[in-house]
C-alpha cells in the first residue's frame, strides 16, 4: 500500500514539474470537492454540497473556501481528512485541472473506501441461548462409530 502510494506521489510530482504554473485554470476547492464526493458515491452539485455530503459522511475536513482557487496546500488538508498521507513543499502553488483529475484516478480507490472506524461491521447470527450456539447434530456419540 506504501508503495503504491509513494509511486502515485512521484507521478503526481513529476506531473506538477511538467504542467507550467500559468496553465492551471481557475479550478475552485469546490470543484476537488464535488470530485472527490462522487468518487465516494456522495451527492454533489457544488463545491458547497460536496463539503456538506462529505462532512454528513464522517469526512472532518478542513475550513475552506469553496469558491478559493484549488492549491496544492489545500489538496494536502483535503487529503489528509480522506486518510490519505500527502504533503507538499509548495502549497500556495496552483493545481490545474489536469492534476486534480490525475489526483483524484490515481486515489479513487482509497478515496471511495469507507474512513476508519466507518466500515460496515459484519453481521453474526443471533446466540441462541437453548443451543448455547452449538448445531444440532454435530454431538460425538461414544458408541457409534463416525
Amino acid at each position: 500500500m506504501k508503495r503504491v502510494i509513494r509511486i502515485a506521489l512521484m507521478a503526481l510530482v513529476a506531473l506538477a514539474v511538467m504542467v507550467p504554473a500559468n496553465a492551471a485554470g481557475k479550478v475552485t476547492v469546490g470543484d476537488f470537492l464535488t470530485q472527490i464526493a462522487q468518487v465516494k458515491n456522495l451527492s454533489a452539485t457544488d463545491g458547497a454540497a460536496a463539503a456538506a455530503s462529505l462532512k454528513a459522511a464522517g469526512v472532518n475536513l478542513p475550513v475552506l473556501d469553496v469558491k478559493a482557487t484549488l492549491n496544492e496546500g489545500a489538496v494536502a488538508q483535503i487529503a489528509s481528512a480522506l486518510g490519505l498521507n500527502v504533503s507538499t513543499n509548495s502549497p500556495q502553488a496552483p493545481f490545474s485541472q489536469t492534476q486534480m483529475d490525475a489526483f483524484v484516478a490515481t486515489f479513487a480507490s482509497e478515496i471511495g473506501r469507507p474512513l476508519p472506524g466507518n466500515e460496515p461491521q459484519p453481521m453474526s447470527p443471533p446466540f441462541d441461548p437453548e443451543t448455547k450456539g452449538l448445531k444440532k447434530g454435530h454431538h460425538k456419540s461414544q458408541t457409534e462409530p463416525i
